[in-house]
C-alpha cells in the first residue's frame, strides 16, 4: 500500500510504502510527481518505506511505462530522501543517486 502525505509544502512530495504496491498506487505516485513538477519546477521527494510486499504485475507495468516518460524531466528532482531499514531499498536508492546526474539521494534508518 502506498500513502501520499498531503500536508507538505508545494515543492515536496512525501509518501509511505508498506505492503503490496498496486497499479493504482503507482498511478497516484506518478501523478503527484508530475503535478509537483508542473507547478513548482525543482522538487524534493521523501519516501518512507517500511516493507514492500511486492509489486503487482500491473503496478510494475505502470511503473515502467510512466517512469520512462519522466526520464527527460528527472533533473527537476533535486533531492530524494529515503527512510527505510530494508537493505535492498537502501542499495537501490544509493544506486539511483550515483547514476542520475544532479540527484542527491540520502538514506536514513527508520530510527532517525
Amino acid at each position: 500500500m502506498l500513502r501520499l502525505h498531503p500536508d507538505t509544502p508545494p515543492h515536496v512530495l512525501a509518501f509511505t510504502i508498506d505492503g503490496t504496491v498496486t497499479a493504482p498506487d503507482m498511478d497516484d505516485l506518478y501523478a503527484a510527481v508530475e503535478d509537483r513538477m508542473e507547478r513548482e519546477g525543482p522538487i524534493h521527494i521523501c519516501g518512507e518505506i517500511h516493507g514492500v510486499g511486492g509489486l503487482t504485475l500491473e503496478a510494475l507495468g505502470a511503473s515502467l511505462s510512466r517512469g520512462f516518460k519522466l526520464i527527460g524531466t528527472i533533473g527537476r528532482v533535486k533531492r530524494y530522501a529515503v527512510v527505510s531499514d530494508v537493505g535492498w531499498i537502501k542499495t537501490l536508492s544509493e544506486l539511483q543517486g550515483a547514476v542520475i546526474p544532479g540527484l542527491t539521494v540520502r538514506v536514513w534508518p527508520t530510527s532517525e
